[in-house]
Formats: structure tokens, C-alpha cells, sequence
């Protein structure tokens, strides 16, 4: 019985390539062993948003390995570069050779079958549709629905027929070589000839991904180095790049392959951190915050290749990244009239939550719905909206002073970094005056003035202020997070004590998730607590390598929680989100 070779599951993980909108995929319902798995190629230009009880078409291209008319058990193997559709008799290998074209190639004397129409429809109406502008060639190219997008099948060693599925049955020598390659639009033939060799491809995408690791993360502590290059891979594969056909303006991360298909705005300055020991990605990554921005400066959160308008909003994070990169990275190779547009539209940002996000005018800003906080399900948020969060106001004040202060790097008008850095101290002086109780930091609704009642770790944000707040504030803060009634557990800190009675194992109401650990490792960090900074992110990265880089782990067992779903799926992918934040914290923390 074969046995699969895996350098990822695709049961955890489909697997792409960077700017490419193919993934291979398992079987929803498959497992990953012998003849109890079916490989997939899957458009991932599903849009986020849509209805989350219907299945999202993500699956789209079946394939099996035929034998004597007879499609047989197989495993799935993958590399770094490659996935390996294997049985008995042979293999079929695949690549994603460019951005819009995939490769396969087997040599075995097997035949490959390709069903395409959907994952969701029975086999009897997988047809392709005829296309003349397909068929203008010599080899017997097909045009064949891939969701929202077409791809051309073209049997570049082979023969191509339709048995009421694709077969593309092997040439004289026992080879085959498809290409798969994806249309927005009708596709324009290049000849045979100037097409990839699988050699060819198999070298580009290796190129691609190797040279993305050398600049991002080149090493790690030896604890978390088996960690390294799946985590890379993770992330690499989650990239987009402007390509013309999509609205993406810069290169941005998506989060989770399926469920979460969008580049979601508040994660870009945190992805923009974790890249920056290549600080060209990371001021590209960074800028693409504002590519989406009204007339208020409201900035659309999340993004698929077509940008579409959302009530949705995330916290401002971008001045604590901006205020990071300035203190620990060489900025002086941006160019200027690039830094003058971010600092012109973080402005903007600020000033949007400033101008409707403050029902009272009191100077406090608030959250005005549950899908604007990050943090969806958080029983901080039981007291109703509007909700006044200090978590929110530190950031803010964050963004108020990184205006100041990069402002004066740039050479912006005095009086302007004056007035932002005045906003910004007297914004830092009300937090503590506001939210803190003597003993706790709480969340309340100006409108009916009732107080959380919760120990939700995002109110301890506020921490992100670090000596900018009183000591005393921040030792019974921390005292408070660590004690025996807080948040730290042995994986990282629980999204709510797990002595709250609102404790669950959910999103944010006391799972262990990425933006927690990140905003509060850097808050320690801010504080002068570099050994608690440093124990949660060891403790972080540590079941991230153990168990997978999912953004959701049990507070009480450090295992993923995969308890959140949609479109069908039986639970979360890997995402970007926890395997950038691994790789950051492993090299900055590990040693």
C-alpha cells in the first residue's frame, strides 16, 4: 500500500505558487492516505463575502490516473515546487509553471483524466463547452470552465479526447505534458514551441520561491528552523501582484486559502513587519493598506482580485507598524514622493475614525459594529455599540504620532507634525483616564455607559503605548495578564482568561490566535518586558511548528481549532496571518 510523501497536507494547506490564482486541493471530504484521496486544481478568485452556507466552486478540476480504462487508488506526494498524483503503475507530477499556467507531466505509460465543471456536479455534466477560438491550433486544445475564469487544456505531448470526462491518454514513448493555463479573457494562442518545458517551469517556480526565502527569513534558531520553509512556502503562496486583470495595486497577503480568499487590509502593515528584512516587499506590502480608500479616507478591508464596497472596517494597526519599521528598519531607500503618499493618506485614515467614529465628540473613538474590531466574537463587546475600546485608541494614538514623526523625516510642514503630535499626547493621556478602572482596563458604551465585563486580552492593547503610560498602569497590567486569573497559558495568550466565564474555544472569546500574540508581544516589548515578550512568542511558535500554521489553536491543548467554517469546508486552512507572525518571532525571539 503507497504511502503519501509530503512536504505539505493538502488536507492543511492547498497548495499554489505567488501571484497565481491555481491551488491544488484534496477532497473536501478525503483523507490523506491510500485511495482515500482525489487531487483537484481549484480557482482561488472565489470572492469573500458571498453566502457562507453555499459552497464556493472551489474545486474545479478533478483528476485520476487511468490504467487499462480503469482510474485507480492513488496518494498525493508534494515538494516545495511539486505535487505528485501517485498509484501503482506511476505517477503524474505538477507545477505551477508561470503565474497562469500549470504543467503536468507524466512518463509512466498512464493516462490522465480530467473532469472539470465543479467539485459540486455530478459527473455526467462535466462537458467543456466547444470554443473556436480554442480549437485555431494543430493539437487539440480545449476551452474548459474554471468558475469564474476559463482554462485552455493543451496537450503538448499526447492525445486529448472527451469521454464524457478529459483523457489525455500518453504519446508512443509512454509520455504526457498538459497545459493548463487560466483566462480572465478570450485566450491568444502563442505557438507550441514557446511554451515550458516542465524542466523549464519546475525551475522558475523553484527560482521564485528559494529567492523569496533568501530575502525574507535566509535561517532560523535551530528549534524553529524545520518550521522555516513551510512557513515561507505558507506565505509565498498566499501573495498577489498586480497583474493588470485584478484590482490588487501593490503585492499584498491573503489569509486562508477557501474560506478567508482575500488580502484583508488591517493584516498588510502587521505582514509589512514580518517581511521587513526585505523592506522593499515590506513598503509594498505596507502601501497597499491605502489602495482602496473613499473620499473619508475609509479604507475597504478585504480584498479579492475584484475590489468591492464594504461597511467593513479593521483597527487602524498601520501607525504601530509605520512607528516599527521607522525605529528598526533603513527606510532611506523609498523613495520619497511614495513615503509622502502614505503619510498623506494615513492622514486620511486617522482622520476618518476621528471625524465618524466619535458619536459624542468627546475626543474617544469608537467602534461602531462587530465586524469593524477584529476581534468578532470578543464578549468585550456584550455592552453594546457604539463601544469604546482603549485597545483602539492606543493604535490611533499610534497613527496620530507616526504622522509626527515620520512626517518630520519627510520634511512635512512643522505645524502639521506639531498638531498630530499634540493629538496624539493628549490622546495618550485620556486612554488611562477613560479605561483604566485602578485594576483593569475595560471597554464601555458611551451611550448607555455600561462596562465590559470581560478578561478579553485585546483590551490589554492599550499596553502598546508602552512607557508612554503611567508604571503603575503597566506593572498591574502585566501582573494581571500573567497571574493566575489571566490570559497566559503554555501556547501563548488566550484571546479570554480562561477564568472568565465567557471563556469558549471560538475565534476571540479564548482561543490562542495570531493578532493577539503579535499586538501583545509587541506591547511587552514597548513596556521594557522583553523576557514576557519573549516567552509568549517562543510559546507561540512552538505549537505553530508542532501542530500547523492555522490563526486559530485551543487555549487549553495548543492543537488548531478548526471549529470555524464556511462554503462547505469542514474547517480553516493554514493561513498567512500565523505563518508570517512564526517566522518574524522565531528569529527575533528564539535564540
Amino acid at each position: 500500500m503507497l504511502e503519501s510523501k509530503k512536504f505539505v497536507n493538502l488536507l492543511d494547506a492547498p497548495f499554489g505558487r505567488r501571484g497565481s490564482y491555481f491551488s491544488f486541493a484534496n477532497d473536501n471530504n478525503g483523507e490523506d492516505l491510500y485511495g482515500k484521496s482525489n487531487l483537484w486544481l481549484a480557482n482561488t478568485r472565489t470572492q469573500y463575502g458571498s453566502d457562507f452556507n453555499a459552497p464556493n466552486g472551489f474545486r474545479q478540476i478533478k483528476f485520476e490516473l487511468i490504467k487499462d480504462g480503469k482510474s485507480w487508488p492513488t496518494v498525493i506526494d508534494t515538494t516545495p515546487y511539486e505535487v505528485v498524483l501517485r498509484c501503482n503503475f506511476g505517477e503524474v507530477r505538477f507545477t505551477t509553471a508561470e503565474r497562469r499556467l500549470v504543467l503536468a507531466k507524466g512518463t509512466d505509460g498512464l493516462t490522465l483524466r480530467i473532469t472539470p465543471g465543479g467539485a459540486n456536479r455530478s459527473t455526467a455534466a462535466f462537458f467543456s463547452l466547444p470554443s473556436s477560438v480554442a480549437q485555431n491550433d494543430d493539437i487539440g486544445s480545449q476551452f474548459v470552465g474554471f468558475g469564474t475564469t476559463k482554462v485552455l487544456l493543451l496537450p503538448l505531448k499526447g492525445t486529448l479526447t472527451n469521454r464524457g470526462s478529459w483523457e489525455l491518454a500518453p504519446d508512443a514513448n509512454g509520455e504526457l505534458l498538459l497545459g493548463m493555463e487560466e483566462w480572465t479573457v478570450d485566450p491568444q494562442h502563442r505557438p507550441t514551441s514557446e511554451y515550458p518545458t516542465y524542466e523549464q517551469g519546475l525551475a522558475d517556480v523553484t527560482a521564485d520561491f528559494d529567492g523569496f526565502c533568501k530575502r525574507v527569513c535566509p535561517k532560523l534558531p535551530d528549534k524553529y528552523e524545520p518550521g522555516r520553509l513551510k512557513a515561507l512556502w505558507q506565505t509565498w503562496q498566499m501573495t498577489v501582484e498586480p497583474d493588470g486583470e485584478t484590482d490588487y495595486k501593490h503585492t499584498m497577503i491573503k489569509m486562508i486559502h477557501c474560506i478567508f480568499e482575500a488580502a484583508f487590509v488591517w493584516q498588510q502593515p502587521m505582514q509589512a513587519v514580518w517581511l521587513s528584512n526585505d523592506i522593499n516587499l515590506a513598503w509594498n506590502v505596507y502601501t497597499s493598506s491605502f489602495d482602496q480608500m473613499d473620499k473619508n479616507g475609509r479604507i475597504v478591508d478585504a480584498l479579492t482580485p475584484r475590489a468591492q464596497p464594504s461597511d467593513g472596517l479593521k483597527p487602524p494597526v498601520h501607525g504601530l507598524a509605520l512607528l516599527w519599521l521607522m525605529e528598526n528598519r533603513d527606510l532611506s531607500g523609498i523613495p520619497i514622493d511614495e513615503k509622502r503618499a502614505v503619510w498623506e493618506r494615513l492622514e486620511k485614515w486617522t482622520n476618518y475614525w476621528v471625524n465618524f467614529r466619535d458619536s459624542d465628540h468627546d475626543g474617544i473613538m469608537e467602534f461602531q459594529h462587530i465586524i469593524e474590531t477584529g476581534w468578532e466574537d470578543s464578549p468585550s463587546f456584550n455592552c453594546g455599540f457604539p463601544n469604546a475600546d482603549p485597545g483602539l485608541n492606543a493604535m490611533l494614538a499610534l497613527c496620530m504620532e507616526a504622522l509626527s514623526k515620520f512626517g518630520r523625516a519627510i520634511g512635512t510642514d512643522s505645524a502639521k507634525c506639531d498638531y498630530w503630535q499634540a493629538k496624539s499626547e493628549a490622546l495618550v493621556k485620556k486612554i488611562p483616564e477613560t479605561f483604566w478602572d485602578g485594576e483593569r482596563w475595560f471597554a464601555f458604551n458611551p451611550i448607555t455607559g455600561e462596562r465590559s465585563d470581560s478578561k478579553t486580552v485585546a483590551l490589554y492593547a492599550a499596553l502598546i503605548l508602552g512607557k508612554r503610560l503611567p508604571q503603575e498602569i503597566i506593572s498591574k497590567s502585566i501582573d494581571w495578564l500573567f497571574g493566575p486569573d489571566g490570559c497566559d497559558t503554555p501556547y501563548g495568550l488566550a484571546s479570554e482568561a480562561p477564568s472568565s466565564p465567557y471563556f469558549r474555544h471560538g475565534f476571540t472569546m479564548g482561543s490562542v490566535i495570531t493578532p493577539a500574540q503579535f499586538l501583545m508581544v509587541i506591547a511587552l516589548d514597548a513596556c521594557g518586558r522583553n523576557d514576557l515578550a519573549a516567552k509568549v512568542a517562543n510559546n507561540y511558535c512552538a505549537i505553530l511548528r508542532d501542530y500547523g500554521y492555522f490563526h486559530i489553536h485551543n487555549a487549553l491543548t495548543g492543537h488548531e481549532d478548526r471549529s470555524l467554517t464556511a462554503f462547505g469546508e469542514r474547517g480553516l486552512f493554514w493561513s498567512a496571518w500565523a505563518s508570517s507572525c512564526y517566522f518574524f518571532f522565531a528569529e527575533r525571539y528564539g535564540r
